[in-house]
């Protein structure tokens, strides 16, 4: 498995279609400089499900979007080879589409991906039905983006970190990748 991970990482970083062309749309997406270092020199890297939770409808019916929230599982260290892998894919602007949005849909998102260095924090969290990452640094947004056009590599290196998971299982079913 390693020397997998080792070829995948080497493919991803000699392909064209991971060339540094996008380098200010990445660089906007992760709002600023420092973000960015933390993502390329974390020295940690974890990950957990997330359990979505509605927010309760108002006597009206409404429902306040800004009440729901997500559980998080225990977090699990995602091992170095995956995390460069994962870093590689996120750092690069091919695996952005910018034009895209979430196709009208709320995001509900599923895995939450955290980049460690000292006591900063970065957090992803992914929707695989709608494809968007959304970013977060000390509690702040700081972006969010459509990972389609590297969906599947990304949900194959997640799937690693989460072998058994059943959703991801099926996502991975629906996308035509191997289980």
């Amino acid at each position: 498995m390693k020397t997998f991970l080792l070829a995948l990482i080497s493919m991803l970083w000699t392909s064209p279609v991971f060339s540094a062309e996008n380098v200010a749309s990445v660089t906007e997406l992760f709002g600023t400089p420092e973000t960015l270092n933390l993502m390329r020199n974390a020295d940690k890297v974890d990950a957990c499900l997330l359990h979505h939770v509605k927010a309760e409808p108002r006597p009206d019916g409404s429902v306040d979007r800004s009440k729901e929230r997500y559980d998080e599982t225990t977090f699990v260290s995602v091992a170095p080879e995956t995390a460069a892998a994962l870093r590689t894919l996120l750092l690069s602007g091919k695996t952005y589409d910018w034009k895209a949005s979430n196709g009208g849909r709320q995001p509900q998102f599923y895995l939450r991906l955290r980049f460690h260095r000292g006591e900063e924090l970065v957090d992803l969290d992914f929707c695989f039905m709608c494809h968007v990452v959304h970013i977060t640094r000390a509690g702040e947004e700081i972006g969010h983006a459509n990972f389609s056009p590297n969906s599947d590599l990304i949900l194959q290196a997640l799937r690693r970190v989460f072998p058994d998971d059943e959703p991801l299982k099926q996502v991975a079913k629906e996308a035509g990748l191997p289980l």
